[in-house]
């Protein structure tokens, strides 16, 4: 008897939208006395500590169908077991992913120790996405088991696994509109010659708020404020530009906690020389063509927060703009990263 999970789509991608369909496939050579055929779809949150020495599991959700015989026509059989011919047969199956995590449900913790008498607390959050495996320290896993049940004492029950990968798609676009506050910071830029030092205002926005969106570029406006054009007849130029994020990655397990953190670079650029061309009164516009070319990677998981693990970014944004004396400005904001779907 040979058992394989059959996807309907050829790429299993999923979301919280979507429903997981397809068939299970059975091919047995002979005549097959079987009870039920089942599958399953779940998710399970893995924390590793010390080098794999602390572990911890959560199952954030479990949902079974019978694919056969199917539950709205069990009735109908008069046996509790049904015979299957030889050769290869196909149970279809549709389950659809639930809303949120379930993990207040059930929860145990491998390596076949015994849960911990203290109560366990549950954040009931969106279903966080895929992420990490067996060598890393957090493990974000979904999968199908599908289980062959013969009938018989001495048959032994069957079963295959196959691994999906899940995406919660935000609704943040819908929501946009409704942002009031702009994140906003502001920098002293000055020389530390004997000359009267050269002040203004670098100050950068973020337009949508705390929040970038995977494969869009990062809306942002760069203005230098505040400047008297007198001081400064060489010039004003963007020399360098760098946008990048920094991934914090917290990992808890029985009151521990280990915190990773790497960085992902979306753009750096030097020696640009560009003069803003846009100016009103003693403001100074830096075009957005600069960087709105570049876009947030789409292999980053977007942040998420469930039992034991959760995944935070920092914006952070370097400008070096010369005003005939070099001049850094350094902005770091928190934001939240979104997986989106137009």
């Amino acid at each position: 008897m040979d058992i394989r999970i059959h996807l309907d789509r050829e790429q299993p991608t999923y979301t919280n939208e979507d429903v997981v369909s397809g068939h299970v496939m059975l091919r047995n050579g002979a005549q097959l006395d079987i009870t039920a055929i089942t599958i399953k779809l779940s998710g399970s949150a893995t924390s590793r500590l010390n080098s794999n020495k602390l572990t911890q599991s959560h199952q954030l959700f479990e949902r079974t169908e019978q694919a056969f015989p199917p539950s709205q026509y069990a009735t109908w059989f008069t046996s509790r077991k049904v015979t299957i011919p030889p050769g290869e047969h196909a149970f279809p199956f549709s389950i659809r992913f639930p809303q949120v995590s379930e993990c207040y449900k059930a929860t145990t913790d491998v390596c076949g120790k015994r849960p911990a008498s203290r109560r366990t607390h549950h954040l009931l959050r969106k279903l966080p996405p895929s992420s990490g495996d067996k060598t890393t320290p957090e493990e974000i896993k979904y999968f199908l088991e599908a289980t062959v049940r013969p009938d018989g004492i001495l048959c032994r029950t069957q079963k295959a696994t196959r691994d999906v990968y899940f995406r919660h798609v935000s609704t943040i676009s819908h929501i946009l509109p409704s942002l009031t506050g702009k994140e906003t910071v502001t920098c002293s830029s000055g020389s530390n010659s004997s000359l009267s030092p050269l002040t203004c205002e670098i100050e950068a926005k973020l337009l949508n708020g705390p929040f970038l969106l995977l494969g869009q570029p990062i809306s942002l406006n760069v203005d230098v404020i505040k400047l008297n054009l007198d001081e400064c007849k060489s010039g004003v130029f963007l020399h360098n530009f760098q946008t990048m994020l920094i991934e914090t990655t917290e990992v808890r397990a029985r009151d521990s906690m280990e915190v990773h953190t790497r960085s992902c670079v979306i753009q750096t650029t030097t020696r640009v020389q560009y003069e803003p061309r846009c100016m009103v009164g003693s403001t100074l516009s830096f075009d957005d063509s600069l960087w709105s070319r570049h876009c947030v990677p789409l292999h980053l998981t977007p942040t998420f927060e469930t039992c034991n693990i959760s995944r935070s970014y920092k914006l952070e944004i370097r400008l070096g703009i010369e005003f005939g004396r070099n001049n850094v400005g350094y902005y770091p904001w928190s934001v939240e990263l979104y997986d989106h779907r137009s």
